[in-house]
């Protein structure tokens, strides 16, 4: 039977330093409480910053009330779906993450990073609550 190593696994294997936020980082958690009022398709919501040399691990979605057909994407300015792809979401009172995968390679950059999340398709429902959980991992 073959085994392979992760490439953080290998480094470290090989007496290399492994970056300290990605093997034994700290882990910390953003919290963005958001009204829902309408927003309307293309709105930008503000949710919360990640810090220099932080990397994003996952994410978590949770509403009140079914989202309907308005998408929601979560990314920064530079890439306004680089945490999560355009998507309904249909799952009241159901916590649910989300986290691409080409989002977790890399560190955010120096001044660190504003995410954000674009309204799509149609406005999101006149009340209720969406709560974003950003986890990042860092020194």
């Amino acid at each position: 039977m073959a085994k392979t190593y992760s490439n953080e696994m290998t480094a470290e294997l090989a007496g290399n330093h492994v970056i300290a936020s990605v093997a034994n980082g700290r882990l910390r958690r953003r919290r963005a409480t958001v009204d829902l009022a309408a927003q309307a398709s293309g709105d930008q919501i503000g949710l919360c910053a990640i810090g220099e040399g932080e990397y994003f691990v996952c994410g978590f979605l949770t509403a009140s009330a079914t989202l309907g057909t308005a998408t929601l994407k979560i990314g920064t300015a530079d890439d306004d779906d680089l945490y999560r792809a355009a998507a309904v979401f249909t799952d009241a009172d159901t916590p649910t993450p989300f986290g691409a995968a080409a989002a977790k390679k890399d560190p955010a950059p120096k001044g660190g990073v504003e995410v954000v999340a674009t309204v799509g398709t149609a406005a999101l429902p006149a009340s209720g609550v969406l709560i974003v959980d950003i986890i990042t991992a860092g020194i």
